[in-house]
């Protein structure tokens, strides 16, 4: 792990040279036994390389190389007769990971990430309660490289990652009990490459490439319970994630994206009674590009490539719910599968100032499917829908007369 800090007045640059290589595997494992208690905090965190390059004032040079070759495990696993007050579960796992932020000046960047063909990222989160719990939250994250690059008030970002994994990327999700009281939240999040980049008072010039060569990338949420309120359950699968958000500086963004891999995102319910608010949620996306810009223009040329199958599934299978049919409370079970080969959105607030000029190129070669199912009883309303898109490409600009 390497952290640095450092300062920078007048014209003075920080400079950083990092090179990481990381050959063995690295697991992080964790396991709570207990009866009756108040809450439970819970968190694994396995980590392969990893840079954190904070500068408080001043500018950035960065040439950042992160080799992956070794495979990581973080699981949380927790058992309780009963929590009264909270019950969090975290596992989280990153292969290849980097930080860079600065305050009030530029960055300068370029930095490669790359992970090995057997260096499988996987992170599990496994919650039971016996008896009952009070806000329960069970969350697995696994992602192969990501970085992120930030700025406020800083000239600009001039900056180019590359992103290149090989390896499996794995997230499990579970809770289970007889009663989850007042709400309950599960969350799998599986990602082979992640870019963020963006600023306040910041201009832009950002180029991300990134390749997903991996056999999967694979997300499960699962919560079961007798009696269930305001349940969140979220299965999250992307190949390749490109965000971009800016205010008040152009903003010139460059995307290149290809994933071969099998992309699955699978979130199931059960509930025999429910009530509020719930939903079961699954997102499966190849490739994914992001970029929106208050107060200045964008200039985005993308271009994605995705050949391989990505797949959506959402499950919901209750009993009654709470009240029956005409019951004033709001009960309500939202059903959600969405997929998609390859994304692009843009979006500009042009009453700030700004428009988008964008070059797009979506080529989709992968069998994509979403698939919902709901099955319940009597009681409460139901929203069940399945999307399934090959290419989507969205530009939006928000003029003085469309607000």
């Amino acid at each position: 792990m390497t952290v640095l800090c450092g300062a920078a007045y007048a014209d003075d640059t920080t400079e950083v040279i990092n090179v990481q290589l990381d050959n063995d595997p690295f697991s992080a494992g964790l396991n709570v036994v207990a009866g009756d208690v108040a809450s439970v905090l819970a968190a694994a965190t396995a980590l392969g390389n990893t840079l954190s390059v904070q500068v408080d004032t001043g500018n950035l040079a960065l040439n950042n190389t992160q080799t992956l070759n070794g495979a990581g495990e973080a699981q949380s696993v927790v058992r309780v007769n009963s929590a009264s007050d909270a019950l969090d579960s975290i596992a989280t796992t990153f292969g290849n990971s980097a930080t860079i932020t600065t305050c009030c000046g530029t960055i300068d960047a370029v930095s490669m990430q790359t992970t090995g063909q057997g260096a499988t990222q996987t992170a599990i989160s496994d919650v039971t309660a016996d008896v009952w719990a009070f806000n329960p939250t069970s969350t697995a994250t696994a992602v192969a490289n990501a970085i992120s690059y930030e700025t406020w008030g800083g000239e600009s970002i001039t900056a180019w990652a590359g992103q290149l994994n090989n390896a499996d990327v794995y997230s499990e999700a579970y809770l289970t009990s007889p009663l989850l009281a007042d709400s309950a939240t599960t969350t799998a999040t599986s990602i082979g490459n992640s870019a963020t980049m963006g600023g306040e008072q910041t201009g832009l010039d950002v180029d991300a490439n990134q390749e997903n060569f991996a056999t999967s990338i694979i997300a499960v949420a699962q919560t079961v319970s007798a009696d269930g309120e305001d349940v969140i359950n979220t299965a999250t699968a992307t190949g390749n994630a490109y965000n971009v958000e800016n205010s008040y500086g152009f903003a010139r963004v460059v995307a290149g994206q290809n994933n071969s891999a099998n992309i699955v995102a699978n979130s199931d319910v059960t509930l025999d009674l429910w009530e509020g608010w719930n939903a079961s949620t699954a997102y499966a996306v190849a490739n994914s590009t992001l970029v929106s810009n208050i107060g200045s223009d964008i200039d985005l040329t993308s271009i994605q490539d995705n050949e391989g199958d990505v797949e959506a599934t959402a499950t919901f299978t209750g009993g009654q719910a709470d009240g029956g049919v005409g019951d004033n409370n709001i009960t309500d079970f939202v059903t959600s599968a969405t997929a998609f080969g390859n994304a692009v959105s843009g979006f500009v607030c042009s009453t700030c100032g700004g428009g988008i000029t964008a070059n797009n190129r979506q080529t989709n070669s992968g069998n994509i499917v979403a698939s919902t199912s709901i099955q319940t009883g009597s009681g409460g309303a139901l929203i069940g829908t399945a999307t399934a898109v090959g290419n989507s490409a969205t530009f939006h600009t928000v003029t003085p007369n469309s607000q």
